[in-house]
């Protein structure tokens, strides 16, 4: 008969020997052992041994998660390292004229980036290259065969890599200095708040991460506030939508009517996924006092397109505009070409091929990140036509709305331009999500030929959903709807609950806690789509 003691011991050692298949940002081992326990080691060290232990702590991580594949993340480091101290000294050599420099500057660039983006290809892409060059030699009567190498993926490679990108692009413009500590970029390149699904972070916006200063009290509270308030979006609303969504695009029964609820539930999913995924990463940096960056601003209040994708993503998107969309669109190659189309074609039309080609690449670029499918690719080019067709509209619809006499901000307007990219979204999200190019096509036509929700109504509770479940849901997006509402007004609901008595203030962060407790959705059947963008 064991006693209490060894029972409880027992059940400790059976819980870190499952760490390795549970640990993540939505485990209670993340948010309840490692973070609190690199919180107070952290504290408890000398200020310039405190970078050390977010090292361990990050390196810890990443190995659970993707083992020895660490060492590609420290290779990636210390190869970003080197290519930063390479543009340095190019720099700051007195022996070479303007123009010797800059040749040599772009030549190490050039190579760092070109490095940089074959590994990548290699661990993420070589298959779908291979695989699709492969069926291209059959067309051409050619033998090529390609064996899957099926390789393991570096977790936050896609990340990391960008960053990488950044980093050595902006010595090279001379906006940053290079680091001169390889430990410095170790950390940068693989602090485990940021790992996993990012925000994409700049060099020259992690001072910080490097400073070691004291964890104060508000840094704390607020950092497991905004972790509570990811856990709500990714427990209680993405992981309760994870089994339906799953049924349904790989049900056999489809209609327009399911294709179209398919749809909408993914893009629930997602965004609550991963929108929720980033304020845990948020603010668990925040509990170190380090500050990432906004990922999301209310997207489903944009006017359209663009607008939504300023505020979906927004460090992806500000990534692709610096180190994409300006570059190309300033190209020698480009101008000159623009200029001579000028001439030939007029102005109204020639101003427009810049800023066109440009947004091809970041929007072929955007689809790429996301993975090595044909899904992922048309998703991006299906965003960059409707952004082109927006722009040429854009004046067009602004001068109708004045013959109209109407204005942008009027009910009317606002409630059109929400509906069309409400169904935008779906649309986007729905070939997104689809298991291929011909499926999603297949539910894109049913939308405007079988649309119909006698199916939808008929299995609404057997796709995974019980009644329970629909009202946690239903719940849980009107809280989302109300706080993003009452962000979009300007109005700070943190700062009215911290003008609250302090007793009302734990009432409700206590209420907060048991409701992610016990209506949120554990189990094997919300384990298959644990962290989506962690994919990525």
């Amino acid at each position: 008969m064991m006693t209490g003691t060894e029972i409880t011991i027992n059940y400790i050692i059976e819980c870190l020997g499952l760490w390795w298949k549970q640990l993540s940002y939505t485990t209670w081992l993340y948010f309840a052992l490692l973070l609190p326990v690199t919180a107070i080691v952290y504290q408890l060290m000398p200020r310039k041994n405190r970078k050390g232990v977010l090292l361990a702590a990050s390196w810890f991580f990443f190995f659970s998660l993707s083992g020895f594949l660490l060492v590609a993340n420290i290779a990636a480091s210390v190869f970003v390292w080197a290519v930063g101290k390479g543009l340095d000294s190019v720099n700051n050599d007195p022996g070479l004229k303007r123009k010797e420099k800059q040749k040599k500057k772009k030549q190490v660039l050039f190579l760092g980036i070109v490095l940089l983006l074959l590994s990548l290809i290699c661990f993420k892409y070589l298959d779908f290259m291979g695989m699709n060059i492969a069926r291209l030699s059959k067309y051409a009567h050619m033998s090529f065969r390609w064996h899957a190498l099926k390789l393991a993926v570096p977790v936050g490679i896609s990340y990391y890599t960008l960053e990488a990108v950044a980093y050595i692009t902006d010595v090279y413009s001379e906006k940053i200095p290079a680091e001169k500590s390889l430990f410095n970029i170790f950390l940068f390149m693989s602090f485990f708040p940021k790992l996993v699904e990012g925000p994409i972070t700049r060099y020259s916006e992690a001072d910080r991460l490097f400073a070691g200063e004291d964890i104060r009290v508000q840094d704390l509270a607020e950092g497991y506030q905004r972790i509570l308030w990811g856990l709500f979006k990714k427990l209680v609303i993405a992981d309760h939508l994870s089994p339906a969504v799953t049924q349904l695009f790989d049900g056999e029964y489809m209609d327009g009517g399911v294709a179209l609820f398919a749809a909408l539930l993914f893009t629930l999913q997602e965004y609550m996924d991963f929108s929720g995924s980033i304020d845990i990463a948020i603010g668990s940096a925040r509990v170190f006092g380090i500050r990432l960056s906004e990922n999301f601003r209310q997207p489903f209040f944009a006017k359209n397109a663009s607008d939504f994708w300023r505020r979906w993503h927004i460090t992806l998107g500000t990534f692709f505009k610096d180190y994409i969309f300006y570059p190309i669109a300033m190209s020698k190659p480009l101008l000159q070409f623009s200029l001579k189309a000028k001439n030939v074609l007029g102005k109204n039309v020639s101003r427009f091929i810049t800023p066109t080609v440009a947004l091809f690449f970041v929007w072929l670029s955007n689809g790429l990140w996301h993975g090595a499918r044909w899904t992922y690719i048309f998703y991006g080019m299906y965003y960059f036509v409707l952004i082109f067709i927006e722009n040429i509209l854009e004046e067009p619809f602004l001068k109708a709305l004045e013959a109209l006499h109407l204005k942008e901000t009027s009910l009317p307007v606002r409630v059109f331009r929400y509906i069309k990219l409400f169904f935008i979204v779906i649309i986007g999200e729905m070939f997104f999500r689809a298991n291929s190019m011909s499926q999603g096509i297949s539910m894109f036509k049913m939308i405007f030929t079988d649309l119909r929700f006698d199916m939808v109504i008929k299995h609404i509770q057997d796709i995974g959903i019980d009644r329970f479940g629909y009202i946690v849901i239903i719940a849980g997006l009107m809280v989302v709807a109300f706080v993003e509402t009452v962000k979009e007004a300007g109005i700070s609901l943190r700062e009215k609950l911290s003008s609250a008595p302090i007793a009302l203030r734990f009432a409700f962060w206590y209420v907060c806690i048991f409701v992610v407790i016990i209506f949120g959705a554990y189990g094997t059947g919300y384990d298959s789509m644990d962290l989506f963008y962690a994919q990525f």
